[in-house]
């Protein structure tokens, strides 16, 4: 006789303030949170940032049980992803609306305020300059934005500069280059072409081993002179001693950083103090609706997984077949409850 189903566990990760109301909402839907560090041996999903305890593989041969790891945020840098593919378990991460429409909508802003020279404007403002020396700036008509990648996040992105009289180019070797032209944005086959093209470089990419360091002192030589740069991508995707200096000799006109190769606080860049370089702490998108929006997102991603239904946004989707006779087989062995008893009180 098979044993009767059991609630399902999850082990919740420290989480930023931000994101503590997710714990409530998994108690609430009739799941048995655990707090990690934990024994992982008979937990069905982990939940967290992990900044401070990384999902490796050695910690997911510890978990034998599980379905599911989920990212409340888009980052899963401190995932092994390629290992929990390899095991057949799905990544869920919190690729919301809200997070790839604010970051396209504040790559827009920032293409306007470098091509205006916004913080050099406001800097003399301050200072009772008044008008700066160093010149009124650009219209954004008539420019070139080059986007780096043509996931959500660029897609967002060329749909809000629709109306602004720009040409849009893009270099993603993953997409079906019909996908962008049937966007209006003109794909190049390669980064080189773009970075030549381009008044405004967009950095859009996850962080991959291919991608880290993609724009070094090599890339940025290739930019077009007095182009600007905008990094809401990853922090190590940029050579930030290389951007320094590309600032520093006047070949670049401008870049507006948002994640850094070193971040949090306390942390320094000499890129930081710059009058031609708009910094921000990794949040320049965000918004009252994304931080509203993660909690319950993550907790449908974690509760479909849970209930043998893919989540509705996945890292790794080439895993779902191996994932689903995962969860099948966990099923017949260990059977779960829906997790949704807590929901009917």
């Amino acid at each position: 006789m098979s044993a009767p189903p059991r609630r399902p566990i999850v082990a919740v990760s420290p989480l930023p303030p931000v994101l503590d109301p997710v714990a409530g909402l998994f108690e609430r839907a009739g799941v048995t949170v655990r707090r990690t560090p934990c024994v992982l041996a008979d937990v069905d999903a982990l939940v967290g940032v992990f900044t401070a305890e990384p999902v490796t593989a050695a910690v997911l041969d510890d978990a034998p049980r599980l379905r599911v790891v989920t990212s409340p945020i888009i980052g899963t840098e401190t995932i092994d992803v390629a290992a929990c593919t390899k095991r057949g378990i799905v990544v869920a991460f919190g690729a919301t609306a809200e997070n790839y429409e604010g970051v396209a909508e504040a790559v827009v802003m920032l293409t306007a305020a470098l091509r205006k020279r916004l913080p050099q404007k406001m800097a003399a403002a301050v200072d009772g300059t008044w008008r700066p020396a160093t010149g009124v700036g650009r219209l954004v008509r008539g420019c070139t934005v080059g986007l780096v990648g043509y996931g959500a996040i660029g897609r967002a992105t060329a749909a809000r500069f629709a109306g602004w009289g720009v040409q849009l180019v893009t270099h993603d070797p993953y997409i079906d280059p019909a996908v962008a032209r049937a966007d209006g944005v003109e794909p190049v086959a390669t980064l080189d072409e773009l970075l030549a093209r381009a008044d405004v470089v967009s950095l859009m990419v996850t962080l991959t081993e291919e991608t880290r360091g993609l724009i070094d002192a090599t890339a940025l030589r290739a930019m077009k002179p007095g182009a600007v740069l905008i990094n809401t991508a990853r922090g190590p995707v940029v050579d930030e001693t290389a951007l320094l200096d590309a600032l520093e000799s006047g070949h670049l006109g401008g870049a507006a950083i948002d994640t850094w190769a070193e971040e949090g606080p306390g942390t320094v860049s000499a890129l930081r103090s710059r009058p031609d370089v708009i910094a921000t702490g990794h949040n320049v998108g965000h918004s009252a609706e994304l931080y509203a929006g993660h909690p319950p997102a993550a907790v449908d991603n974690t509760l479909r997984a849970i209930r043998g239904r893919p989540p509705r946004y996945v890292r790794n989707p080439e895993v779902l077949a191996a994932w689903q006779a995962r969860v099948d087989r966990l099923q017949r062995e260990d059977p779960l409850s829906s997790g949704d008893e807590g929901q009917q009180r």
